[in-house]
C-alpha cells in the first residue's frame, strides 16, 4: 500500500476494488456497490 500510496501523490490515478475496508481507508474516494447496483 505505501508504494500506491507514493504514486497517487505523485498524480498517479490507482483503481482498485477490495472487500477489505481497511484497505479502502486509503482512498480519497470510495464507491460501494451491493447486488451490481451503485449505493453509495
Amino acid at each position: 500500500m505505501n508504494l500506491m500510496t507514493e504514486l497517487n501523490k505523485k498524480g498517479t490515478t490507482i483503481i482498485m476494488v477490495t472487500h477489505d475496508p481497511h484497505i479502502a481507508e486509503y482512498s480519497r474516494r470510495t464507491i460501494r456497490i451491493a447486488d451490481g447496483r451503485i449505493v453509495e
